[in-house]
C-alpha cells in the first residue's frame, strides 16, 4: 500500500495573488502549474492506494478553496480520496465550519498553516480548533518549515511550537508537514516526545542535502516509523518522491556517512498511514 497523505486541490486563483507571486518567484518561471483541477489530482495519484487532500482556507492571503469543493471530490473516489477540510483559526465561525465539515461533510482531518493564515499555533484562535480536533478526533496536517511570505513572523512555522499543543492535547495526531524544514532536528525532537506526532516527508526530491540530513537524523534516532510518505502534490510528483527516497544516500556516496538503510526506506513509501491517523 502507498498512502499520500498530503495532495492539493486548488485552481490558481484560489490559491490567491500572493502565494501565486511567491511560487512563480521561487520556481523561476519554469512551468509550476497552480491549477490543481479534479482530473490532474486523479491522473498524479494513479500510482498511490489512498490520498489525503485539502485546499487552503486563508483570509489574509485570500486563499479560498471551499471545504464542499473537497468533500465533493473525495465523495466522489471515495474508494481512493480522504478529504480534509482547511480551517482558518482567525475566522469567528472556526468551530462552527469545523462541525459542518465533519458532520454534514464527512471530512475526516484539518488542515492548518500558521504561516499562511496568520496566526500563532499558541495562540487563543489556534488553541479552540486543536480542542475541537482533539473532542472529535481529526488529524491537524499543519505546514512547519521555511515560507517565503513576507507579512508572517518565520518562527511560526517552527516544530517547537507544538510541543505545548501536544502536552495539552496529547490524544491529538499532529502531522508536521516537510519533516520541519529547515527545523528536522525539531520535529525529530517532537516525533520523539510525544506519541501523536508525525512529520511528513513532502517535497523531498527538490531538496535532497536537507532530505539525507533529515531522514539521518530520524533514523539515529530510531524515529524512521514516524515519518509518513508524502508528495505535496503539485509540487512534487509520486514517482519523483520514490526515486528520491531510493536515492536518498546517492548525496553522500563516497563520505563513509552513514547511510538510511533501504528496508527503512521502504517501510516510508509503503506505510500504511491511515492507520496510525485512526483514518483507516
Amino acid at each position: 500500500m502507498i498512502v499520500d497523505v498530503h495532495t492539493h486541490l486548488s485552481t490558481r486563483e484560489q490559491w490567491g495573488p500572493v502565494f501565486c507571486e511567491v511560487v512563480d518567484q521561487a520556481y523561476d518561471g519554469s512551468g509550476m502549474d497552480l491549477d490543481c483541477t479534479a482530473e490532474r489530482h486523479q491522473a498524479a495519484m494513479s500510482a498511490v492506494d489512498r490520498a489525503i487532500v485539502f485546499g487552503i482556507n486563508s483570509k489574509a492571503l485570500q486563499m479560498c478553496t471551499p471545504n464542499d469543493d473537497i468533500a465533493a471530490y473525495a465523495r466522489a473516489h471515495s474508494d481512493k480520496i480522504i478529504g480534509f477540510m482547511s480551517i482558518d483559526p482567525n475566522e469567528p465561525g472556526a468551530l462552527e465550519e469545523i462541525d459542518r465539515s465533519a458532520g454534514d461533510l464527512d471530512l475526516k482531518g484539518i488542515k492548518m498553516s500558521p504561516v499562511y493564515q496568520n496566526y500563532d499555533p499558541r495562540g487563543p484562535e489556534a488553541r479552540r480548533v486543536h480542542r475541537r480536533a482533539a473532542e472529535l478526533g481529526l488529524p491537524i496536517l499543519t505546514h512547519a518549515a521555511l515560507h517565503c511570505i513576507p507579512s508572517t513572523p518565520m518562527e511560526w512555522a517552527n516544530p517547537l511550537l507544538y510541543d505545548p499543543v501536544a502536552r495539552e492535547f496529547p490524544e491529538l495526531k499532529i502531522i508536521l508537514a516537510h519533516i520541519g524544514l529547515p527545523w528536522f532536528a525539531d520535529a525529530m525532537v517532537m516525533a520523539r516526545k510525544h506519541r501523536n506526532v508525525f512529520a511528513d516527508i513532502s517535497p523531498l526530491p527538490i531538496r535532497p542535502w536537507w532530505a539525507y540530513q533529515a531522514l539521518a537524523a530520524f533514523h539515529e534516532s530510531n524515529l524512521l516509523h514516524k515519518l509518513l510518505f508524502a508528495t505535496d502534490w503539485p509540487f512534487a510528483s509520486v514517482d519523483d518522491t520514490i526515486n528520491a527516497l531510493h536515492g536518498i544516500n546517492d548525496v553522500m556516496a563516497g563520505t563513509g556517512m552513514p547511510r538510511i538503510p533501504a528496508n527503512g526506506i521502504e517501510a516510508i513509501i509503503h506505510r500504511d498511514s491511515l492507520d496510525l491517523l485512526g483514518l483507516a
